[in-house]
């Protein structure tokens, strides 16, 4: 019986720390996909060294490195800011938030 109750006290207070855990690295891997996807969006527009509609196109195609992110770029004096946002779901509490990452490209000319 005491076995009993130690293991159903371990499994009460384990498993939602497990669950937890398993949502922080899908928030961990979902911010590593968006970081991605701002890099390769900020190279695309350093390489090219302009932002029109051919960069546009570059940086659609780059949706794979995260189909659930939405971005913005604006123009910022001779510079872009490349603001990523990306989902942050934790399913047991049932909290929804969005996660926003900035970055500036280089002076572009």
């Amino acid at each position: 019986m005491k076995g009993a109750f130690e293991f159903g006290f371990i499994m009460m207070f384990s498993l939602p720390i497990v669950v937890f855990g398993i949502n922080f690295m899908q928030i961990a891997m979902t911010y590593n996909q968006a970081r991605q996807f701002q890099n390769y969006t900020v190279m695309q527009i350093e390489h090219q060294n302009r932002l029109d509609e051919s960069v546009y196109e570059l940086i659609d195609e780059g949706k794979k490195y995260c189909p659930t992110c939405k971005i913005e770029i604006t123009p910022v004096n001779q510079r872009y800011d490349v603001c990523v946002t990306f989902p942050i779901d934790i399913t047991l509490v049932n909290y929804h938030a969005q996660g926003v990452t900035h970055l500036l490209t280089q002076n572009i000319k």
